[in-house]
């Protein structure tokens, strides 16, 4: 991207970096390395997904009594800005116990 990349954490599928492995971004440094428009994320980086997901929300995510809710990107992301990140064959119904 025009102002360096978009993401806070990578999470690696085992091709540039470790399966699993969670490296820190520019911005946090990255996110989830993969075309989930064609695969789906390795079982290893939806643990590590998982595990910086809840350190995240327990150490800085509390907003009064309650975790922040987690969304994926297309989510969030302004019509201007439409995305599929993370892409059609992510698993969302996974993702959305982060959401609660």
């Amino acid at each position: 991207m025009r102002n360096g990349l978009a993401y806070h954490f990578v999470i690696g599928n085992g091709t540039s970096t470790g399966d699993g492995q969670i490296e820190v971004g520019d911005r946090w440094r990255r996110c989830l390395v993969g075309d989930f428009n064609r695969d789906q994320p390795t079982r290893r980086q939806l643990e590590a997904c998982e595990e910086l997901i809840n350190y995240l929300r327990k150490r800085c995510g509390k907003i009064e009594a309650h975790y922040a809710v987690v969304r994926p990107h297309r989510e969030v992301n302004p019509p201007q800005w439409a995305t599929d990140c993370p892409g059609n064959a992510f698993p969302y119904s996974w993702f959305r116990r982060f959401q609660e």
